[in-house]
């Protein structure tokens, strides 16, 4: 097995593949504006790039009049050749190429009132040169008439997912289907659906709600995990012998469970899970003995992702995110792993990600970013051993100078290590302004090193930014994630506390000079934080936040799961005692930093009753804020002009509470 692990120290490898620039149509202005809000908040000009099952096409999405578009180019002149543009408030979502002209995609779609859209099951399809678009699946895609298992394009009240686009025939594909309710609990039909026609020929029902269906090496399904009632994960496999699925007991395997992938050979299966053990890692699961074997696991964190072979069937390497990322090839027998190694020595110092690869293995699509890179695409030529730069990301941003994010750790209150980032501004004063920027989630998420626009934006105005991987956070083992339950209002906060006085003594802030930051439940954080250390915070930005913890079982789409009460009995428990002590809106009496709330009024996560309550209490208390209602957004920011005015908010607001 080789390791390789990314750092600012790296020394970069002599790499022998050939750089060459392609399309000056993505080179940057040579008047660039230098408005960082605007700068940051712009959509990327192109991403989701992939290649063709042939190799003579790419695919990319971009942003067209604030709608997300497919184009697709000639692989060899990087010509156009078609485009997909969907009209009224509908969009391009996540997409497949199911063979070499064809592609079908999620349909997306927004309201007249929420910038943000939302997908409601329907999938579309469409040749590269734009011939042969028609609806698929979907409420909207039925057709008159149809046999007892042969259905043309039946209008179903559903949600479609893509479960495998690898069958050995190019005009049909797998889908989930489920049934469209209020909680999506139902359980889902897997069809075959042709992809010209709509056709679908059911495949069986899956035995749990919330479905994750994997195929083998032969393209039929044979694992399925799902979620129940009481937010455990059920696991079922499906033998070679027989179409009945068979339910894994669940002490076989641990609280992570995630399968991966079939291997080829149809006997075993690639998993994510800590089954005895803290840090999740990568396991091989025998499909006939049920025999478990440990593949990998890290001593310190949990396995990020890996990396799985072009058929999906196989895995050679994964990355762990102690700090910087860390990636390790667990075998050399794919060509996959040998192309990966290659690209890893041309870019060591950066994140490296293959999108897709042709049939025949002589072509690969990489996608490449850092902390200071938003990310760039490059096409890799096997028989010619070279690099194509096709595009940046975001080519507004190209040959700008980005704030570097370093990893810190630092023990909190009770000697706990707790791990974040720190990005220096390159501004340095006296007076040391900081701000504290505070992930969501918060179970299960955490800040990894790479780029961040809210980073980027903080740091280019003046700020050394601070972010804190609480305990709660994900990624770094069971033990960790646990520490964080019921204890939102408590142990979280105090250790976003002690990374604020250790950032201090460290010389990188100064008591009563620090803003702290957050969305959702950062946004929360901020509020609670600033309550319990009044003096350590001169101001807040909280955005879709959650300030009152006894409306969460009463409001918003958690509660509407299946599996959400469950959910919140686990993370925030049912003692109205506890409840009431760990909301804000009952604490801002202690309060001493001025606040900016921002809040989206179609919030689903964090209704708007929320912010409404808070904004009462810091009424009746006689606080200050400042108040941003967004009309037409919901659980953050999708409209790029309401990110350039949240932006330009944020930059003028901390200019006004902060000294520089």
């Amino acid at each position: 097995m080789h390791s390789f692990r990314l750092g600012k120290s790296v020394t970069a490898a002599i790499s022998l593949l050939a750089l060459s620039l392609f399309s000056t149509l993505l080179l940057p202005s040579a008047h660039a504006n230098e408005n960082w809000p605007a700068l940051l908040a712009k959509n990327p000009s192109f991403f989701d790039f992939t290649i063709s099952p042939d190799g003579k096409h790419l695919a990319a999405k971009i942003f067209s009049e604030g709608k997300r578009t497919l184009v697709f180019f000639d692989s060899a002149t990087m010509q156009t050749v078609g485009a997909v543009s969907m009209g009224g408030f509908k969009e391009v979502g996540e997409y497949r190429w199911v063979n070499n002209e064809r592609v079908v995609f999620q349909l997306v779609e927004s309201k007249a009132w929420e910038k943000q859209p939302f997908y409601y099951g329907e999938l579309f399809g469409v040749n590269i040169d734009g011939s042969r678009s028609q609806l698929l699946f979907g409420f909207q895609a039925g057709d008159a008439k149809g046999g007892s298992r042969l259905k043309v394009r039946e209008s179903r009240n559903a949600w479609a997912d893509f479960i495998d686009t690898e069958l050995d025939k190019d005009d049909q594909i797998l889908i989930l289907s489920t049934p469209a309710d209020k909680v999506g609990a139902k359980t889902a039909e897997i069809l075959k659906m042709n992809v010209y026609t709509g056709q679908t020929i059911g495949q069986g029902k899956v035995p749990v709600s919330y479905a994750n269906v994997l195929v083998d090496s032969d393209g039929k399904p044979r694992v399925v995990t799902g979620t129940n009632k009481k937010g455990e994960t059920e696991v079922y496999i499906r033998s070679l012998a027989s179409e009945e699925w068979q339910e894994l007991p669940q002490q076989l395997f641990g609280s992570s469970f995630d399968p991966i992938a079939v291997a080829k050979d149809n006997k075993s299966l690639y998993v994510f899970d800590n089954q005895g053990q803290d840090k999740t890692g990568v396991f091989k699961l025998d499909l006939a003995s049920g025999k478990y074997e440990a593949v990998y696991t890290d001593p310190l964190v949990d396995v990020t992702m890996v990396s799985r072979t072009a058929d999906l069937r196989s895995v050679y390497g994964l990355r762990v995110d102690d700090g910087f990322p860390t990636y390790a090839l667990l075998t050399s027998a794919f060509e996959e792993a040998k192309v990966f190694k290659k690209l890893l020595a041309a870019f060591p110092s950066e994140q490296v990600t293959i999108t897709s690869s042709t049939n025949d293995g002589k072509k690969w699509l990489a996608a490449v970013s850092s902390d200071i890179n938003p990310g760039t695409y490059y096409l890799y030529d096997h028989d010619k051993v070279s690099l194509t730069k096709l595009a940046d990301r975001n080519p507004h941003l190209a040959g700008k100078t980005m704030a570097m994010m370093d990893p810190i750790k630092f023990p909190s209150f009770d000697g706990k290590e707790i791990h974040g980032y720190l990005t220096l501004t390159e501004q340095q004063s006296a007076a040391k302004p900081m701000v504290v920027l505070v992930h969501g989630g918060p179970h299960g998420v955490r800040d990894r090193w790479g780029y961040d626009s809210e980073v980027q934006l903080l740091a280019k105005s003046g700020y050394n930014v601070l972010q804190v991987n609480y305990r709660g956070s994900g990624g770094y083992g069971s033990d960790f994630l646990q520490a964080g339950h019921r204890q939102w209002g408590d142990a979280i906060q105090k250790d976003i506390i002690a990374g604020t006085e250790w950032a201090i003594a460290q010389g990188h802030g100064k008591a009563g000079n620090v803003c702290i930051m957050g969305g959702s439940f950062g946004g929360y954080s901020v509020v609670q934080a600033a309550t319990l250390k009044p003096d350590l915070y001169r101001c807040g930005v909280a955005v879709a936040g959650i300030y009152d913890l006894a409306l969460m079982s009463k409001l918003g789409d958690i509660p509407r799961l299946g599996y959400g009460k469950a959910y919140l009995q686990k993370v925030i428990g049912k003692d109205p005692a506890q409840l009431a002590a760990f909301s804000p809106v009952n604490r801002v009496d202690q309060l001493k930093a001025h606040l900016l709330i921002a809040h989206g009024r179609h919030d689903e996560r964090a209704p708007m009753e929320h912010a409404t309550a808070l904004k009462k209490a810091l009424d009746k208390a006689g606080k200050p804020y400042e108040w941003l209602e967004f009309t037409d957004e919901t659980h953050g920011f999708y409209s790029e002009t309401n990110q350039e005015l949240y932006f330009t908010k944020v930059q003028q607001y901390l200019a006004q509470h902060l000294t520089k």
